[in-house]
């Protein structure tokens, strides 16, 4: 069941992104001739047509697709040769809209994700409040973990590491710097399992990803309530402190400061059942970053991405003229079969059942207890302080 759930999440978060594209298509006043509100691939029933749009469902049940006429740079041949469709009254096609609504069109897409990843959080927010980190455990391990060897287990606490205590909002943190202090020695670390303390002496490999110790790391924590107001405006600063940590791995991966670990949609609705699995709240925060995620890489300026639509039309309201049609038609060629070639080679390395670990847990964490010092400075200052503190980045 959580597998359909996790199937269901995926092409809900790409609906939303093409719903984002048409509706600010028609926004901006743009002939959007067809939108497959389920699937893609040759169209298998028609549901009903409004405002010159055709909603059909598609043959492949998975995401979506909108179809904004004379967009695509194969169409300019055809509006030039007056053969694309007649717009309904009021509407035009994409090239003889103006260079406002191209845009907007175009970001919609990413822009309805990063709205609806304000919305899961902020709910999550709401309802269940911050999660107040007091400890860390492990979830499981990396492949050939020579502490799994070493005699840790999945669901011990960790409760110090060469004697220096890994408790508090920081554990987490914590336990990776420690290891990370400590590649390619031997650590004595402290975990409580099952009530009792147990010592063990574990090697840190020194290639060990992810970094601690070769294992993935859960948060044990409370959840503090906090107030509607300020759940929202959490809601809405989340999805841009996590497009700057995302950002900041991939330029980490790019510079080979890290490895590359590149996930297909198998390994996606992998996580997204994991985070199901673990519970309602997991599952809308890792729904959360998917979508965060979905908006943030399409706005990447390469070929064939909502980004390098984007870069065409900027260079258009710069240079005050429209791009070379050919040579923009096939760049997106080029990208659309890299990024085929990509995703391809993703889901081979999906299948191949590299195991993943909780990243949400990883992700959410820092945000979280950023959130949590700030509502606690904010209870701690009373009215008419002058002086009272600054929350701090």
């Amino acid at each position: 069941m959580t597998w359909v759930l996790a199937i269901l999440a995926l092409s809900v978060l790409i609906i939303i992104h093409e719903f984002g594209h048409f509706a600010c298509a028609k926004l901006g006043g743009m002939h959007v001739d067809r939108f497959s509100v389920i699937g893609i691939g040759p169209v298998i029933l028609r549901l009903f047509t409004w405002k010159g749009t055709e909603f059909v469902i598609s043959a492949i049940p998975f995401g979506a697709y909108v179809h904004i006429v004379g967009m695509e740079p194969e169409e300019y041949a055809s509006d030039e040769e007056g053969n694309l469709p007649e717009p309904p009254p009021g509407y035009r096609n994409f090239r003889d809209s103006p260079i406002w609504a191209r845009l907007l069109a175009i970001a919609g897409g990413p822009i309805a994700n990063y709205l609806a990843a304000m919305v899961l959080v902020a709910g999550a927010f709401a309802s269940v409040g911050v999660k107040e980190q007091v400890g860390v455990e492990i979830v499981d391990f990396g492949v050939g973990s020579p502490a799994a060897a070493a005699g840790l287990e999945a669901g011990d606490e960790i409760l110090s590491i060469d004697g220096i205590q890994v408790r508090g909002p920081e554990a987490q943190q914590t336990a990776i710097n420690l290891a990370k202090e400590r590649m390619g020695t031997t650590v004595e670390v402290t975990v409580e399992r099952e009530g009792l303390d147990e010592p063990l002496t574990v090697p840190v490999a020194l290639n060990a990803e992810p970094p601690a110790l070769n294992a993935n790391l859960g948060v044990i924590g409370e959840y503090i309530p906090i107030s509607p107001g300020k759940a929202v405006l959490l809601g809405i600063e989340w999805p841009f402190a996590q497009t700057k940590r995302q950002l900041a791995g991939l330029w980490m991966m790019i510079t080979g400061q890290t490895s590359a670990q590149v996930g297909g949609p198998v390994a996606i609705a992998k996580a997204i059942k994991t985070s199901a699995d673990r519970g309602f709240v997991d599952f809308i925060v890792f729904s959360a970053l998917i979508s965060t995620v979905l908006g943030m890489f399409n706005l990447l300026p390469l070929p064939a991405l909502d980004g390098g639509r984007l870069v065409f039309l900027f260079y258009e309201l710069i240079a005050r003229r429209p791009p070379n049609r050919m040579l923009e038609e096939r760049v997106h060629m080029v990208g659309m079969v890299l990024l085929l070639s990509l995703i391809g080679f993703t889901v081979f390395n999906d299948l191949r059942g590299k195991p993943t670990g909780p990243v949400w847990e990883r992700v959410a964490t820092q945000f979280e207890a950023e959130a949590l010092k700030i509502e606690r400075e904010d209870e701690a200052a009373e009215p008419g302080e002058a002086d009272a503190p600054t929350p701090s980045e």
